[in-house]
C-alpha cells in the first residue's frame, strides 16, 4: 500500500516440468508458462536449451515473481502437448510422495512411470481448427468446397465448419496455392494428417502447415504412435490338454530339448491358462523358435486371452468367505483400508484375490497385482488371465519392448483393466483402482535397491489412500513389521488356518552338525540325512541339497602361517573353483590362479577351507557313485542352456540328486522329488544383520516346500550347528506365529523395526581417508537431525568394494517419522569421488 493505493501483484500461471532424467539429468525441473490446457500429470515437450526434451507437469500454480525469484518474462511456454501420453494425477502425486519419502530427486521417482522408448514414438499432427471465430471476423465460410460430410471422430472436427478459405479471405496474409491445396488435402484426409518417421511428409508441404498454423487455420500437436496389431491379433499360447503327452516329453525327449522342456514345466504351475508369446518368452527366457517347436509338437495349442482352463472357480471354504467378505466390503465402500491375509501355505489365498478383483471390476475400476519376481509369477498371470481373459496386461522390464509398451498404452486407456507386474508396475498408468494387491508381501525384492529406493508395501499404501481403494497384504510367512502392524490394528488380520485337501506339508527333521565334531567325526552329510538320501534314491525318487554358498570352498589357507588369497579390490577373500581351478571375487569378478607354495611363508601346505556348492556336488557324488549328481546355481546358470539342461533332466529324472544354491528353492514343482536336505543352516543366521533370523525362517519355509508336490510324502533334513534357534526350531514345526512371538520381543529389547524407523547412510569413494573424514562430518551434520539415535560410522561389513572403500552410519528415527532432515542435513556433502548415498527403510544393512 502507498499513500493509501493498493498495488496489484502481477500473478502468472505456471508449470513445474519434470524432465525424464535420461536426457536431463537426475535434477532437472524446470518451471515454464503453463497455456491453459495443461495440467498435472500432462505429457510435455519443452525447450531445454538448444533443443527440446519430453517431460511431465509435476504442478501447476499461480505465482508471482518474487516467490519465482526471477521475471515471467525469462519463462518459455512448453513448446507441444503430447496426447495420449499424461499421466493419471495419482500418478504424478504418488510420484512426488517417493520423492520426498525416499529422499530421490523427482525426475528420478518419475521415471519409473515413462513408458519405454516413449520419445522414439512420438508423431506429429496437423489438424485444422474449428473457424466460427474466422467466420465472425471474415464473414460467411459456409461455401467451402469440402465433399465430406461426416465428422471425423478421432480429431472432433465437423465438416461443416470447415472449408479451404481463398487467397482474399485472411486473417493474416493471403493464401499461396500450395497452402489452399494443403488445406483441402487435410480436408479430404478427414481434418487431420500426420508426419510420422516412417511416413514423413515433404517438406514444402511442412513448411506450408507453419504458416497455416501462423494464421490460424491448422494446430499442431505431438501424439503417441500407436504399436501395429499383428495380422490376426496378438498371438496366445497354453499347454496341450494332453498332460500324458507333456510328462512323456519331459521325462523323455525333454533331456534332449531343454528349453523345451523348461518353459513346459514354468507353464505346468498355471495349469492351462493363456499367455502371450511375449510373457511366454520372458518367463521362461525362451525364443519364437522354441514356441514354434512347441506348437508343432501339439504341446502348446493357440488360443485367445479370453479362453477358460477352469469352467468355474473353486468354491471358497468359511475362512476364505470371511476374507472375501471384508475386503469386498472395502472396495464397495471405496475405502483405503490395509488387510494382512496370513494364509499358510495352500490354504487358497489367491481365490480370495481373484473374488475381490471380481467385485473392483463390476465396480467399473482396476486391479493392480504385484509379485515378488516376474520369473516365477507364472500362476498368477495363469490365474488372473483364466478368470478375467484378455482384461489382463502384464507389466515388466523383461517383456519384448514394443509388447511392453502396447500394454501401457492398454492400461493407460482402460482396455486392460488388471495388471499384473513386479515393483516397478506400482507407476503403472491406472486412473481408477478399486483394489491393490501384493502377493508374498514378505520377499525382499519388494525392496528397491537402487535409486528410488522404495519400499512396495509403502507405496502400495499411499496408492490405496490416492485412490480411495483396500490394499491387502498376503503371505505365509508375513514380515515382522507387517505382522506387528496388524497386531496393531493397522491392517485387518484375515486369516486362513486350512489348507486344500490335496496340501501337504512335509515333515522335518533337525540334525545338530556339533555333534559330528564332538565326537572326532564331522561330516558333510549327518547320518540322518545320510540315511534318508539312501532310502530316497532306493524307492527311485530324487533329492534337493540346498547350501546358499557356491565355488567349492569360500576361500584358500595356508595350514602354515594362515595366509589367505584376497581380492585386491575388495575386502573379501577370493572363492575357490575347482573344476577350472580359479579364484574368484564374487563381487567385482576379479579371477586369479590359486597358488602353488604360500607367496608370504613360502609353505606347500596351501588348501581349500570350508565347503560351496561344488564340493558338495563332488563329495556327494563319490558317497553315492550310483546317483547322477547335479549342480545348479550362478556359477552353472552363467553359460547359456546350462539351466534349461540341469532342469530338464532333473525333471526326466536322469539327474537323481540336485546340490544347489537358493536358485533351486523357488519357482518349478518337481513332483518326485521328496526329500530336501538343507547342508548349513547357520550361513544365514551368521549374516550381521537383525533381519538375519527371519530371513532364515522364511527360507527354511520356502525351501521345505520343494519336498513332497507329488504322490509320495516328502522330508526336510536340516543340518545346522544351531538347532535350538528359533528360526530353525519353529521351521521345524511350520509355526509362523511362535516365531514371530520371539523375534517382535527380540526387535523391542533393541528399538528396531517395527519400533523404529532406519536410514541408512552409506559413504563410498577411491580413498580410505576421504571416507573417514567425510563419515565423520556427516555424522556431526546428522546430530542436528531431531529424535535421531545415531549408530556409527563404522565400516561396512564389505568394507572395500570394486575399489571403492565403504563406510555407513545407521540411523534410527521414531516410527513413522518423515527422513527429510536427514536428506537436509547431508546436503552439498557428496563430492566428485565421494558417493552419499541414503537409503531409507533398508533392507540389507551389508
Amino acid at each position: 500500500m502507498n499513500g493509501g493505493t493498493l498495488v496489484a501483484v502481477q500473478t502468472e500461471r505456471v508449470v513445474d516440468v519434470v524432465i525424464d532424467p535420461r536426457s536431463g539429468g537426475a535434477q532437472a525441473v524446470y518451471t515454464y508458462l503453463a497455456t491453459p490446457e495443461v495440467g498435472p500429470g500432462d505429457s510435455l515437450v519443452v525447450p531445454l536449451g538448444n533443443r527440446t526434451a519430453l517431460g511431465f507437469a509435476s504442478r501447476v500454480y499461480e505465482t508471482t515473481e518474487a516467490d519465482l525469484g526471477f521475471p515471467f518474462a525469462s519463462l518459455k511456454p512448453p513448446t507441444s502437448l503430447v496426447r495420449g501420453l499424461g499421466l493419471p494425477p495419482q500418478l504424478a502425486q504418488l510420484a512426488r510422495f517417493t520423492a520426498e519419502e525416499y529422499i530421490c530427486p523427482l525426475p528420478i521417482a518419475l521415471s519409473a512411470a515413462i513408458p519405454p522408448g516413449a520419445r522414439d514414438r512420438l508423431t506429429t499432427s496437423w489438424t485444422l481448427v474449428r473457424n466460427s471465430e474466422l467466420g465472425a471476423r471474415n464473414g460467411e465460410l459456409g461455401n467451402g468446397r469440402s465433399s465430406h460430410k461426416s465428422a471425423d471422430k478421432e480429431s472432433g472436427i465437423s465438416s461443416s465448419a470447415l472449408r479451404v478459405p481463398s487467397s482474399r479471405e485472411t486473417p493474416g496474409s493471403p493464401l499461396s496455392p500450395l497452402q489452399q491445396e494443403v488445406f483441402r488435402f487435410i480436408q479430404e484426409s478427414g481434418g487431420v494428417i500426420y508426419d510420422t518417421k516412417t511416413k514423413k511428409l515433404p517438406a514444402a508441404t511442412v513448411r506450408a502447415l507453419k504458416l497455416l498454423k501462423g494464421k490460424g487455420w491448422v494446430e499442431q500437436n505431438l501424439e503417441i504412435t500407436p504399436i501395429e496389431e499383428r495380422k490376426g491379433g496378438e498371438r496366445f499360447l497354453r499347454l496341450s490338454a494332453d498332460e500324458n503327452r507333456i510328462d512323456k516329453f519331459l521325462t523323455q525327449e525333454g533331456k534332449r530339448k531343454p528349453a523345451q522342456a523348461l518353459t513346459l514345466m514354468r507353464l505346468q504351475t498355471a495349469e492351462r491358462a493363456s499367455f502371450s508369446a511375449g510373457e511366454i518368452k520372458s518367463l521362461a527366457g525362451v525364443t519364437d523358435a522354441t514356441l514354434k517347436a512347441l506348437v508343432e509338437n501339439g504341446l502348446l495349442e493357440q488360443t485367445s486371452a479370453d479362453e477358460k482352463a477352469l469352467p468355474t472357480p473353486p468354491s471358497p471354504n468359511r475362512y476364505q468367505q470371511l476374507a472375501i467378505e471384508a475386503i469386498v466390503d472395502a472396495v464397495q465402500a471405496k475405502e483405503s483400508r490395509s488387510f494382512l491375509l496370513f494364509g499358510v501355505t495352500g490354504s487358497g489365498k489367491t481365490e480370495v484375490y481373484l473374488r475381490a478383483a471380481a467385485e473392483a471390476l463390476r465396480l467399473g475400476r482396476q486391479v493392480l497385482y504385484l509379485v515378488p519376481e516376474i520369473a516365477l509369477a507364472a500362476q498368477g498371470i495363469g490365474r488372473l488371465r483364466d478368470r478375467f481373459g484378455s482384461k489382463v496386461a502384464v507389466l515388466h522390464s523383461e517383456l519384448p519392448p514394443a509388447e511392453r509398451f502396447r500394454n501401457w498404452m492398454r492400461a493407460r486407456n482402460g482396455q486392460a483393466p488388471v495388471v499384473l507386474g513386479a515393483r516397478s508396475a506400482l507407476f503403472a498408468p491406472l486412473d481408477n483402482i478399486g483394489l491393490i494387491v501384493l502377493d508374498e508381501e514378505h520377499e525382499g525384492s519388494f525392496k528397491q535397491e537402487s535409486a528410488p529406493r522404495y519400499h512396495s508395501k509403502t507405496l502400495a499404501l499411499e496408492l490405496g489412500r490416492l485412490h480411495g481403494c483396500p490394499v491387502v497384504l498376503g503371505s505365509a510367512t508375513p514380515s515382522i513389521e507387517s505382522f506387528w502392524e496388524a497386531d496393531q490394528d493397522r491392517h485387518t488380520l484375515l486369516v486362513l488356518p486350512e489348507r486344500a485337501a490335496s496340501a501337504r506339508l512335509p515333515e522335518v527333521h533337525v540334525d545338530d552338525l556339533g555333534e559330528g565334531y564332538r565326537s572326532g567325526h564331522p561330516a558333510l552329510l549327518c547320518q540322518d540325512l545320510y540315511d534318508r538320501l539312501t532310502e530316497t534314491l532306493k524307492e527311485k525318487h530324487q533329492a534337493i541339497l540346498f547350501l546358499n554358498r557356491r565355488a567349492y570352498a569360500p576361500f584358500i589357507i595356508c595350514r602354515d602361517c594362515g595366509w589367505q588369497a584376497r581380492c585386491p579390490h575388495c575386502a573379501v577373500s577370493l572363492s575357490f573353483h575347482r573344476r577350472d581351478r580359479r579364484l574368484r571375487c564374487h563381487h567385482c569378478g576379479y579371477s586369479e590362479l590359486p597358488p602353488d607354495q604360500c607367496p608370504k611363508c613360502r609353505g606347500l601346505r596351501v588348501s581349500p577351507f570350508g565347503v560351496g556348492t561344488e564340493k558338495v556336488e563332488e563329495m556327494v557324488g563319490e558317497m553315492f557313485p550310483e546317483a547322477v549328481v547335479a549342480r545348479l546355481d550362478r556359477d552353472v546358470a552363467r553359460k547359456k542352456g546350462a539351466m534349461e539342461d540341469i532342469f530338464a533332466r532333473f525333471r526326466s529324472g536322469d539327474v537323481h540328486i540336485l546340490v544347489g544354491t537358493q536358485m533351486v528353492a523357488k519357482g518349478l514343482d518337481f513332483p518326485n522329488v521328496t526329500l530336501v536336505g538343507v547342508i548349513a543352516a547357520d550361513l544365514s543366521l551368521n549374516i550381521p544383520d537383525f533381519r538375519s533370523g527371519e530371513r532364515t525362517f522364511q527360507l527354511l519355509s520356502q525351501v521345505s516346500g520343494r519336498a513332497g508336490r507329488g504322490q509320495a510324502a516328502g522330508h526336510v533334513v536340516i543340518q545346522t550347528f544351531n538347532p535350538l534357534h528359533p528360526a530353525v526350531q519353529f521351521a521345524q514345526t511350520h509355526d509362523y506365529v511362535a516365531f514371530y512371538e520371539g523375534a517382535i520381543l527380540e526387535r523391542r529389547e533393541a528399538n528396531y523395526p517395527p519400533f523404529c524407523r532406519l536410514v541408512n547412510v552409506l559413504l563410498t569413494g577411491p580413498s580410505r581417508t576421504q571416507i573417514l573424514e567425510a563419515s565423520t562430518e556427516a555424522a556431526a551434520r546428522l546430530q542436528e537431525v531431531e529424535n535421531v539415535e545415531i549408530l556409527g560410522p563404522v565400516d561396512c561389513a564389505l568394507e572395500r568394494l570394486q575399489n571403492r572403500w565403504r563406510r555407513h552410519i545407521l540411523l534410527k528415527l521414531p516410527a513413522g517419522a518423515s527422513a527429510h532432515g536427514v536428506g537436509v542435513a547431508l546436503l552439498g556433502l557428496a563430492g566428485k569421488d565421494l558417493q552419499v548415498m541414503v537409503d531409507v527403510d533398508p533392507y540389507s544393512l551389508m
